[in-house]
């Protein structure tokens, strides 16, 4: 018969066996994770101290489980990482997940920053106004010394790097919103909204991602984008645009319109969902319309040197020097007080209307819209009418005084 093991050796190798196959299945990660921690040289024994929420981020993310450590993203030469500011370029993130880059580079958002930076009013703005108004939202499309063109974690935040995080309607609020663009606050209010915030299902109600980055356009997010593009949104090839705007072709029109109407027939007929968008193709086309007309007044009035100041006598546009600029590279600063109404009127109203009108929202489309283009419109033919005026005032010979009745009366 043989002697049994003392127990505190059985005991032992009960403990390791209940650590050391854990640590098998999981593939060591944790045995190198403790390795580290210990060790105040690796990057995560220093930057647990430096940065705890970082690393307890990065232990919770898909990255730590795959085995993509820091030196996987930032590699390991520490003066060219305090250079980028620890940015990471996108083309790092393609070697891993190659379509996805692809298709961000086909997307409105890979132009962002470039769009930005070349854009009258970027030019214009205080150096602390470019950088916290402008490329802090427009930063997702920069592009890297390598070549790599986008910011991953614009969306998908670092260190969790949370493909959950990125599909939450949230993740857009902080640049899709206010005036000038209120895409989240419009589909707040639109029953696809409602609904979801209600219930959080996205089974039931579509979200950003399920309209914009679903199916085939995977992280094209312009892929279904017709007539309300971005900005001023677009026109159909040979239709005149009262600004700069984007240009489709039918068939690019009708491709990207049966793209969206397979978006939406999970949960509507394609005929439904057809006509929707068609009312907001119409409200677009008749926003571009007063818009036209508006710019046609004004554009009058500069020909006839009736603009006050014209541009003449401002401060040289940083792109169009003297010329007068609407819509597009328009300032909103050192102009006339019908061209401050027209900035109003194409960058918040017109672009309110129509963006509200393609995400269902009645208040954005009819009252924050559509009424506010005509209340543009409204002013912009009264100041014309004035100008006008004022203009034929000073150009009439001035009045013979009539002679005093006296002279009259003495006259032989």
């Amino acid at each position: 018969m043989s002697a049994r093991p003392p127990r505190w050796l059985a005991r032992a190798l009960v403990a390791t066996a209940l650590i050391a196959i854990p640590l098998s299945l999981l593939g060591g990660r944790y045995v190198r994770l403790g390795a580290d921690w210990i060790d105040g040289d690796s990057c995560v024994g220093c930057h647990r101290q430096q940065n705890p929420r970082l690393v307890r981020q990065w232990i919770g993310s898909a990255h730590f489980d795959a085995r993509v450590g820091c030196e996987g993203c930032h590699g390991d030469d520490h003066e060219a990482m305090f250079g980028m500011d620890g940015a990471v370029s996108s083309k790092v993130c393609a070697e891993c997940h190659a379509q996805a880059y692809e298709e961000f580079g086909r997307s409105g958002h890979a132009t962002t920053l470039a769009d930005a930076t070349g854009n009258g009013r970027f030019l214009a703005a205080p150096a602390a106004i470019q950088r916290q108004g402008c490329v802090s939202c427009h930063a997702i499309g920069r592009t890297f010394p390598d070549g790599g063109q986008g910011q991953c974690n614009f969306c998908h935040t670092g260190h969790r790097f949370s493909a959950a995080e990125a599909r939450e309607p949230r993740a857009c609020e902080g640049c899709h919103l206010g005036p000038d663009h209120p895409q989240m606050e419009a589909w707040e209010a639109s029953k696809h909204g409602v609904v979801w915030r209600s219930l959080r299902d996205d089974t039931t109600a579509p979200t950003c991602v399920a309209c914009h980055l679903g199916g085939a356009a995977g992280h094209d997010s312009t892929a279904n984008l017709t007539l309300g593009r971005v900005a001023s949104g677009a026109v159909l090839e040979g239709t005149p645009a009262p600004v700069p705007m984007k240009t489709l072709t039918r068939a690019e029109f009708d491709e990207r319109r049966a793209r969206m109407i397979d978006t939406c027939t999970p949960c509507h007929s394609s005929g439904f969902a057809a006509r929707h968008l068609r009312d907001a193709d119409e409200i677009k086309i008749v926003a571009d319309g007063l818009l036209a007309e508006a710019a046609d007044i004004i554009r009058g009035l500069e020909r006839d040197g009736l603009i006050d100041p014209m541009p003449a006598d401002r401060p040289p546009h940083p792109l169009a020097g003297h010329a007068m600029v609407l819509g597009g590279h328009q300032l909103y600063s050192d102009t006339s007080p019908i061209e401050q109404r027209f900035f109003e009127m194409s960058k918040f109203h017109h672009s309110v209307a129509f963006k509200g009108a393609y995400h269902f929202s009645p208040d954005h489309t009819h009252w924050v819209g559509y009424f506010g283009l005509q209340r543009d419109l409204t002013f912009v033919r009264g100041e014309a009418r004035r100008l006008r005026a004022e203009a034929a005032r000073r150009a009439a010979p001035p009045a013979v005084a009539a002679p005093p009745v006296e002279e009259v009366v003495d006259a032989p």
